[in-house]
């Protein structure tokens, strides 16, 4: 089984997704965050939340991810594939943000129909 990267591997893995997305995209976007929890879906459980995007308040947008959920999901998978599910994650985070700017919600319904799905399959 391979080792999973590191806490500062994976900063670094996520820092040069982030470089590679160009800025227009992440406008209005205070910071891509890399924090250490792992977080588990209030109604299920079973499911690992790898990232969320955090709108309204006082501040601007952010978006955090999860290296504890990632840690514990793909464990024991190639470097390869873990930067793989990192840039959908980071993509699909700020694809909310883009869809929230344009009053969109899309990819909001699309993860209720995900989060519909687990439940169903329990």
């Amino acid at each position: 089984m391979k080792d999973f990267p590191s806490f500062n591997k994976f900063c670094d893995l996520a820092d040069e997704i982030v470089r590679q997305i160009p800025d227009m995209y992440k406008k209005g976007i205070s910071g891509i965050y890399v924090v250490p929890e792992e977080v588990k879906d209030e109604e299920i459980p079973e499911v690992y939340i790898l990232g969320h995007y955090h709108t309204g308040g006082y501040v601007e947008p952010s978006i955090d991810i999860y290296y504890g959920s990632f840690r514990k999901s793909f464990r024991g998978l190639p470097i390869s594939q873990i930067e793989e599910e990192l840039w959908e994650t980071i993509t699909h985070e700020i694809r909310h943000h883009l869809e929230e700017n344009a009053g969109l919600h899309n990819l909001e319904l699309y993860d209720q129909q995900l989060k519909q799905y687990f439940r169903l399959h329990k």
